[in-house]
């Protein structure tokens, strides 16, 4: 591993006047007994099920940052750009408030995914055997046990970053960066990966429908001019969502932005985020 903090070509540091400046200007709370007390333990019945079915899972690889201050302000710089990507879409405008705040909620952190991909954003990971009683780097030997395996379920249902997450971003930025997209293919994949008709709650689904499909059509005509000897090329960019929708937003959270914003709910932060 090398000894420097790694470099991101990251957009611009935070006006002063936006809402993650000040997360970023304050230092993390020193009292976490509200985090540690919001965990929810399965019950018996839930435990022993799990341990039939699991008997042979090894206990989860949980994953921290290596530098956590820069990697985090970097991707609060991130989280800012896609946020005003989203409010500079033309096709938003005819959307309502109320839909607009749906649709960012739901896929934001894909979104910011395919950010971090779009700017070469790389992290460094420490990697942790979760046990019952301790923590130990993965140098160590770790026996399986019952209770590591209840620690695997608990790790998925809180939404704690594992080694097998990490696996599936680097396999996304892999795959983008192999089909070497340029701005504008970013720019289409977010829009169609924001309009999602399915998005629960909407006022009006059937408009999200029309923008999806406007938003492929434009991709595909875009990547038909630009790659005319490439005909599978669009449909290898969309092959590209479906493992992206395999990572949870909870994990991203919990990596990139937990340490920096506390308590407060990644969806009330969007929304003000999206109203600023």
């Amino acid at each position: 591993m090398p000894s420097s903090p790694p470099k991101c070509a990251c957009p611009e540091q935070p006006k002063e006047n936006s809402i993650l400046f000040s997360l970023l200007s304050t230092p993390p709370a020193e009292d976490h007994t509200s985090k540690e007390t919001s965990v929810a333990y399965p019950t018996t019945q839930l435990v022993d099920s799990i341990l039939k079915r699991t008997s042979r899972l090894q206990p989860p690889v949980v994953v921290a940052l290596r530098y956590p201050e820069l990697v985090c302000q970097q991707a609060a710089q991130l989280l800012l750009k896609t946020v005003d990507f989203v409010k500079a879409l033309p096709s938003c405008s005819c959307l309502s408030s109320k839909d607009r705040a749906l649709l960012l909620k739901h896929c934001w952190a894909e979104l910011l995914l395919i950010s971090m991909t779009k700017y070469r954003f790389r992290f460094e990971i420490i990697e942790y055997i979760l046990c019952c009683d301790c923590a130990n780097t993965t140098d160590s030997c770790c026996e399986m046990s019952n209770e590591s395996i209840v620690m695997k379920c608990l790790a998925a249902l809180q939404g704690i970053p594992t080694k097998s997450d990490i696996q599936l971003m680097d396999s996304f930025f892999t795959r983008c960066e192999t089909m070497e997209l340029d701005d504008k293919e970013y720019a289409f994949l977010q829009s169609a990966i924001l309009f999602n008709p399915d998005v629960p709650g909407l006022e009006n689904p059937l408009l999200v429908e029309r923008l999806q499909s406007s938003v492929q059509l434009h991709l595909n005509e875009y990547v038909a001019a630009k790659h005319p000897y490439d005909q599978l090329r669009f449909a290898r960019i969309l092959l590209s969502l479906p493992p992206l929708r395999n990572i949870k937003a909870q994990v991203v959270t919990q990596l990139f932005f937990r340490d920096m914003i506390g308590n407060v709910a990644m969806e009330d932060l969007l929304s003000q985020m999206l109203q600023g």
